[in-house]
């Protein structure tokens, strides 16, 4: 009882800071089934009967492109935040602690920070200098734009021993910014020690602190006109491997963005953004579209990511090389009254989508002998507003020719080739021997009916060909064998979800 009534007072307490609200609170209700025409033993990972709450095969491969989540998460976001003004005249304070709140699963941070600004001149409060000090994690502050295509979080530092705290150095001026940023993470690494006699070599596993710092910068040239760039370097541990067992592992490489727009605001994903919870800042996370008759609006935006990564040489035990991962997306959006349409064309090689393991054999590059095809898919998406009924119904839809990875295995006395098609990092399926990949078909209906500013229902309807599909089954001859799943699945569900 004490405890409580001590932390009430805490909350309530008017000089303590903003710190008893929730923000970007998501309860979401989801009742449905991504495959109705299988029964739950037919597929792997098994599609159970209809029922309530998410499930990965609702998940299409062209959705949520720009953010972490699939927007059928429960999570809530506490934010402990307070903003002063300094002593030093034109200086402000502010910091927020941060936590992601999962039901079931727990607390953690989701981007605490300290920052100090600077603005010297009244009359232009957006110029100036502002330090931002990361205690817990920086997965905030990355590098590239499309959330999807992003790089630099913490899943960059392999094996490291906990999140990557950092620091971030940011100038505004006038239409440009230009940033330097420090991140630090430690992983274990192996040391060779002598015990006993000279020749008594032991290898031993010691933490050591990696280091990656981050630049660029963006400018508008005219209000239509936007670039913005961005590199860095990444240290990623030593080898462990025979040959060349502690040599540094690292990644450098650098991000591009050219966005040619119109009555569309250039931003960047709600997961790289700073949560305050301050009265004087209008709150954006999971704002309502806003439409007014009439109006055009339009963005076009390429951006590209190159990364070099230093791995070890798959055909030299005792040489290491630098494997090429590079990204790119095409955006075209348009916006006309109360229809909006977009069209993206995306593109990720085998090595980008790998490159935090690093590489399909981890820290090692891939063989000559192997075929690696990259990723590419197309996907078009069209709504239209009815106002007045507060209904958006919707269309979208794609195709994914999907990453591979080739090589050639021995059956008995005899050779076949052996594809995988690469999803994800980890996410696979291999084909029986022989067979290749095959282009993948994704469509969704929806009809979205807004009952408040907090609340929404939606519904949709799914189909997916996808003749990729394997799983392992029991024979008689070998033990076990590859076999194709049904390649067609038809899915649909009812999702009401609270947001504010």
């Amino acid at each position: 009882m004490k405890r409580a009534i001590t932390l009430a007072a805490v909350l309530l307490a008017p000089n303590v800071g903003l710190a008893n609200d929730f923000i970007d609170t998501r309860l979401t209700w989801t009742f449905g089934d991504d495959d109705v025409l299988t029964r739950t033993a037919e597929t792997a990972p098994p599609s159970p009967l209809p029922r309530i709450g998410d499930r990965p095969g609702y998940e299409l491969f062209f959705d949520n492109l720009d953010t972490r989540y699939s927007g059928r998460e429960n999570v809530g976001h506490l934010v402990l935040y307070k903003k002063l003004a300094g002593f030093v005249p034109g200086l402000v304070t502010e910091a927020g602690l941060v936590g992601l709140y999962i039901p079931g699963v727990g607390i953690s941070d989701d981007g605490s920070y300290i920052k100090v600004a600077y603005t010297g001149r009244p009359d232009r409060p957006d110029d100036g200098v502002g330090l931002t000090l990361f205690p817990f994690t920086t997965n905030r502050f990355q590098l590239g734009y499309l959330y999807d295509i992003s790089w630099g979080g913490d899943a960059i530092f392999p094996n490291a021993s906990g999140p990557a705290p950092g620091a971030k150095l940011q100038l505004d001026m006038g239409p440009g910014y230009y940033f330097l940023g420090l991140k630090t993470a430690s992983i274990s690494v192996p040391i060779e020690t002598v015990s006993g006699s000279d020749t008594d070599v032991e290898i031993v596993r010691v933490e050591e602190t990696q280091y990656a710092v981050l630049g660029g910068g963006g400018w508008d040239f005219t209000p239509s006109l936007r670039l913005d760039v961005g590199g860095g370097y990444f240290q990623q541990g030593r080898f462990d491997l025979v040959g060349v067992r502690g040599l540094p592992v690292y990644t450098f490489g650098g991000s591009m963005r050219l966005v040619l727009h119109q009555g569309i605001d250039v931003g960047t994903s709600v997961d790289f953004k700073l949560y305050r919870n301050d009265p004087e800042v209008p709150y954006t996370f999971g704002s309502r579209e806003e439409y007014v008759p009439g109006r055009f609006s339009w963005s076009l935006s390429v951006e590209g990511s190159l990364l070099e990564q230093h791995l070890s040489d798959p055909e030299d035990a005792d040489a290491t090389l630098l494997q090429p991962a590079y990204a790119t997306a095409l955006q075209l959006k348009v916006k006309y009254g109360y229809m909006r349409g977009s069209v993206i064309g995306f593109f990720r090689n085998l090595e980008y989508i790998l490159r935090n393991v690093p590489s399909f054999v981890p820290f090692e590059g891939l063989p000559s002998e192997a075929t690696a095809r990259p990723e590419l898919f197309t996907a078009l998406t069209l709504d239209y507003h009815y106002a007045r009924a507060r209904l958006t119904p919707g269309i979208m839809g794609g195709v994914q020719f999907p990453a591979t990875f080739a090589s050639t295995v021995s059956e008995g006395s005899l050779e076949a080739s052996r594809t995988l098609v690469i999803r994800q990092e980890g996410d696979f399926d291999i084909l029986p021997p022989g067979k290749k990949e095959l282009p993948i078909i994704g469509a969704r209906g929806s009809l979205r009916w807004d009952l408040s500013d907090i609340l929404s229902s939606y519904f949709f309807v799914q189909y997916v060909h996808d003749p990729n599909a394997t799983r392992l089954v029991a024979d008689p001859g070998s033990g076990t064998r590859r076999i194709f799943q049904r390649a067609d699945q038809l899915g649909l569900g009812l999702t009401v979800q609270a947001r504010y």
